[in-house]
């Protein structure tokens, strides 16, 4: 019987080939994690009380400090302090202030079809993008820090086929809240969401990424997809090499499949409080926004921002409206400038943020009570953006632009 990818990776990791429903004790390619209270200080103490002072292979290991960056308290600063100790006793490779890391670790080369990674937050699943699988194991990785092995049990898959391409005005957030809306927020539980199909072809790299980020409101463990020549291109323009494609056997055997057909999908929009409660766009127009959030890493690649500039350019966010545009990382926003996209920004009136997880989690531009934010962050829960009582509704970067203009829900097919 053939494999999904996912099998694959699993049983290239182990060495031997491996089915669903086996728990195996896999050794990471990458055991990676960033800068936030109750992680990192709290591993740094755990490995001192088990008395390891070095690690086997330091090279695998992969921080970041992207929170609460630059630091606004004394106490941001003594985790960031913690951080680069940690860092600096057992050899681990940190990047500071280049941006979120779970972008970050594919820009800087790191990551190849068919590899293996972990970390404590489930968005390193936009790994997927490339052809590896990145999982999100909360509760495991202080194992992973210690014995460089993670025990799993081998998920099952879930098959996504895509056909056709997107309508102009429509993007792959919209195309994933789609799939939340046909198949239910639980319709990939515990599973591996694979990713391909003809229509994968047509999505840009981008596009691929936030796919992937995005994963764990499906309910599922991880995403990744098919290689193919977009892949090779972001991995050749990141230097990477020494690769190989990876893809499913035909005959791979899938807990459920499903297909989606990219040029039936229209603007959605998810409205608070979880990010279950996908409706058409046309369902809350003209309601009244005070804010808008473009970044995280799920959506603040250039691709989000060109989108939102074919609204907001030759036109202005409104008065009583703040749009902040925040690159998921410094070079990004590098990218945005060398490209004009900063100064176009800014001429629309939004304002151009540096790289930084903050504004997802309401450390910064955070809201007030009664607020409505339209946002692509990752979550739209009570407080997610700061006050409880603030409404968070997330989108396309299509729509935010629009809605910024216009100051109330817009559909952004009306301004193209």
């Amino acid at each position: 019987m053939g494999q999904t990818i996912a099998e694959k990776i699993f049983s290239k990791n182990y060495n031997t080939r491996v089915k669903v429903g086996e728990e195996k004790l896999f050794s990471p390619d990458i055991i990676t994690a960033y800068d936030y209270p109750g992680y990192i200080d709290k591993y740094e103490k755990q490995m001192e009380e088990l008395d390891i002072h070095t690690v086997k292979n330091p090279e695998k290991f992969l921080l970041f400090i992207d929170h609460f960056y630059p630091a606004g308290t004394p106490k941001e600063q003594e985790i960031h302090q913690i951080t680069r100790r940690f860092s600096k006793k057992y050899g681990f490779k940190l990047y500071e202030g280049a941006g979120i890391g779970h972008q970050v670790i594919s820009e800087k080369g790191y990551i190849k079809p068919g590899e293996f990674v972990v970390h404590f937050d489930g968005h390193i699943s936009t790994i997927g993008a490339l052809g590896a699988i990145g999982m999100g194991i909360r509760n495991s990785m202080i194992e992973a820090f210690v014995t460089e092995q993670v025990s799993l049990v081998v998920p099952p898959t879930v098959r996504i086929n895509l056909e056709g391409k997107l309508l102009k005005g429509v993007t792959s957030r919209d195309v994933f809240h789609s799939i939340i809306k046909q198949i239910g927020p639980s319709g990939c539980r515990s599973s591996v969401i694979e990713y391909g199909g003809p229509g994968l072809k047509s999505l840009e790299m981008d596009e691929r990424f936030t796919l992937c980020n995005l994963a764990m409101f499906l309910g599922g463990v991880s995403a990744v997809m098919e290689t193919d020549e977009v892949t090779h291109e972001y991995l050749e323009a990141h230097n990477v090499k020494d690769y190989e494609d990876i893809y499913p056997d035909r005959d791979a055997k899938y807990l459920l499949e499903y297909t989606i057909k990219l040029d039936e999908v229209e603007p959605v929009i998810v409205i608070p409080p979880t990010p279950a409660n996908t409706v058409p766009i046309s369902e809350v127009l003209g309601l009244s926004i005070d804010h808008g959030y473009i970044g995280s890493c799920a959506s603040g690649r250039i691709k989000d921002f060109q989108q939102a500039l074919e609204i907001l350019e030759g036109r202005q966010v409104a008065e009583s409206f703040r749009l902040n545009a925040v690159p998921t990382t410094t070079q990004i926003q590098l990218q945005m400038s060398e490209l004009g996209l900063t100064q176009k920004l800014i001429r629309a009136g939004a304002l151009v943020q540096a790289s930084s997880c903050d504004f997802c989690i309401g450390q910064m531009g955070a809201l007030s009570d009664g607020e409505r934010s339209v946002s692509t962050g990752t979550l739209n829960v009570p407080g997610r953006m700061g006050s409880n009582k603030a409404d968070i509704y997330t989108a396309s970067p299509y729509t935010i632009a629009a809605t910024a203009v216009n100051g109330k829900i817009t559909d952004p097919r009306t301004m193209l």
